[in-house]
């Protein structure tokens, strides 16, 4: 082979090289174009962070420019990876398979985005779910526990009469009023975890930021079991069983017994003022009732709040009852039967035999003790427990 072949063939080979170079992916095939040449040995110490985490990492040491369109239920994904002095496109490798997602390098930037196109019914979710963890939200649920999963980020996370389980980030508060809040690995919590009627718990490798709050005395953990029976949903106006809509009606009539006993005076005042504002004390109750949810979502979104809910709780219970003693002494008024020598104490009897036999019928029952309860409670409320009087006009 002469001299002019061997020049040649030297150069056909190096183009073929070159071109193979060329189109060869980089990245282990999740990268389109070539990395620089002196790109910087990388060294990333990440035990617990995100795939966004060790990209901003990678970024950071070798001077490049950063821009990642993917969804950040991609990005958010938790990563562990601890690499010392290691090429960049190694790295950067290593990443993007963790995170299936792909990148771009042109002119000192590295964009970065999603592995494959999501479906129109995902992509929808996916930029739904981004703009709320850009733009922050509040997730409160009564009667029902609250669960924020690893890939979601919110501001507030509040459960009225359930618990809260985290495995994501929230940017405020966590509360759960009637049960427990509890922290799973790789959850954040920047503000503080309040749990009125149960416990916090924090699992290895969660974060808590704020303080830990957790009341499960005697009263805050009988408040709590208040709360789920008031906001708990349908199972408010149903029984499980006829023992147990018999030993709740018992409860209440005994109940009604010793508020008649040890408050005469004012469960007759208020009895007056049902019977000359019944209007009034039927809307009074209602908004009442109505009303106490949105005042428990109002104090628990604060620490100074928080310690009056089991107060705004117990203040509720005693309005029902005495409601209920209220209605029950107006019903034994009106019954034609054993009027002579009635007394506040024997109306209420009377009255609340009826309305325990009432309640003991399922679903209908238990809604009309609720309503007479409720009305009464609104008079009870608005004559101050029987310190205002009501003369009829």
């Amino acid at each position: 082979m002469n001299a002019a072949r061997k020049i040649v063939v030297f150069v056909v080979a190096l183009v073929l090289l070159a071109g193979l170079v060329s189109v060869a992916p980089a990245a282990g095939g999740r990268l389109e174009g070539r990395l620089p040449d002196n790109a910087p040995l990388v060294s990333i110490d990440q035990p617990r962070g995100t795939v966004l985490d060790a990209l901003s990492a990678i970024a950071r040491q070798t001077g490049w420019g950063l821009v990642v369109a993917a969804p950040e239920s991609v990005t958010a994904h938790a990563l562990t990876i601890q690499v010392s002095n290691r090429p960049a496109g190694e790295v950067l490798d290593l990443v993007l398979e963790a995170g299936s997602l792909r990148a771009s390098f042109a002119e000192g930037v590295l964009q970065v985005r999603a592995d494959a196109p999501a479906a129109s019914g995902d992509s929808w979710r996916e930029r739904r779910r981004e703009r709320r963890g850009r733009h922050g939200s509040e997730r409160v649920v009564f009667g029902q526990s609250l669960n924020i999963g690893a890939d979601e980020t919110v501001d507030k996370a509040v459960a009225i009469g359930g618990s809260v389980t985290i495995a994501g980030h929230v940017r405020r508060d966590a509360v759960a009023i009637g049960g427990s809040v509890t922290l799973e690995p790789g959850a954040r919590v920047e503000g503080d975890a309040v749990a009125i009627g149960g416990a916090v718990s924090v699992a290895e490798g969660a974060t808590l930021e704020g303080d830990n709050v957790g009341l499960g005395g005697a009263i805050p953990t009988t408040a709590g079991s208040m709360v789920r029976w008031v906001v708990g949903g349908p199972h408010m106006f149903s029984m499980f069983s006829f023992v147990a809509r018999l030993t709740r009606a018992v409860l209440l009539f005994v109940i009604a017994l010793l508020i008649a006993g040890a408050f005469p005076g004012a469960f007759t005042r208020i009895g007056t003022y049902l019977v000359n504002r019944p209007g009034l004390s039927a809307l009074g109750g209602f908004a009442l009732l109505l009303g106490f949810v949105p005042l428990v979502v109002l104090l628990a979104v604060t620490i100074i709040g928080i310690p009056l809910i089991p107060v705004a709780v117990i203040s509720l219970v005693a309005l029902l009852l005495f409601g209920f003693t209220v209605s029950a002494g107006w019903l034994g008024e009106k019954l034609p039967f054993l009027r002579e020598n009635r007394t506040p104490l024997r109306t209420v009897a009377l009255g609340g035999v009826v309305l325990v036999l009432v309640g003991l019928i399922p679903w209908i029952g238990t809604v009309v003790v609720v309503l007479a309860a409720v009305v009464a409670a609104g008079a009870t409320l608005l004559s101050r427990f029987g310190r205002r009087v009501e003369v009829a006009a």
